[in-house]
């Protein structure tokens, strides 16, 4: 990877840690959305708290920015930087953990899928839209948790079978783990309430919850 390729994928981390979420609360002087938050259970989801705390408009205005900054990245390091696949599955990597793991506004980091879908609009269009129907079915049926960790799982496999090349394949695959990797921060929190450590890490991987789907408690 040469030092064009470098810049882009240092620059993607960059600009996964913009911290959209954090720059509305300052702008619209909402302490209590900043008191509200931090990583202490692991699942602590920005944008829910931003339609908690300021409204489901600035909640989606803040969510839109963590989508359009991944996926204007992306579609720079493709057409701009002039990529290959597997350089700009590197970048797109790179913005997702910028997001879900910045160097500072740690309290308000995202918990990834916002980033990831901006990645995967600009470099897997059709494997993400395929996500995204699952994500919406499963909201309707209220059960979004399963339907995001099956939406996003699924990627790698409906990119192989597109015939992706093999980095952007590894990339949603990657995507996927990093995803993983953020929710399982909340299993030391869940244990503590007495559910063993191994379904724990299931309702926290799977269902993207604290406890039993029925609870419907911590969705994202």
């Amino acid at each position: 990877m040469d030092g064009a390729a470098t810049a882009w994928v240092i620059g993607g981390y960059l600009a996964g840690t913009l911290p959209s979420t954090l720059l509305l609360a300052r702008l619209r002087h909402a302490k209590e959305l900043e008191a509200a938050s931090g990583r202490r259970a692991g699942e602590t989801d920005p944008h829910i708290l931003a339609t908690k705390y300021l409204g489901a408009g600035w909640s989606s205005l803040a969510s839109a920015t963590d989508v359009l900054k991944a996926m204007f990245w992306a579609l720079g390091a493709r057409h701009w930087g002039h990529l290959g696949p597997g350089e700009l599955a590197i970048v797109g990597l790179a913005v997702v953990v910028g997001h879900s793991f910045p160097f500072y506004a740690r309290q308000l980091a995202g918990r990834g899928m916002a980033a990831a879908a901006g990645v995967l609009l600009a470099l897997l269009p059709v494997e993400m839209v395929v996500a995204g129907l699952l994500i919406v079915a499963g909201a309707a049926l209220r059960a979004t948790g399963l339907a995001s960790t099956i939406g996003m799982a699924g990627v790698a496999p409906v990119a192989a079978i597109q015939g992706q090349p093999s980095g952007l394949v590894a990339m949603g695959a990657g995507i996927f783990a990093l995803i993983v990797l953020r929710r399982l921060e909340g299993v030391s929190d869940v244990v503590s309430t007495g559910v063993p450590r191994g379904r724990a890490a299931l309702y926290r991987v799977v269902f993207d919850s604290s406890g039993p789907p029925a609870s419907r408690r911590a969705r994202r």
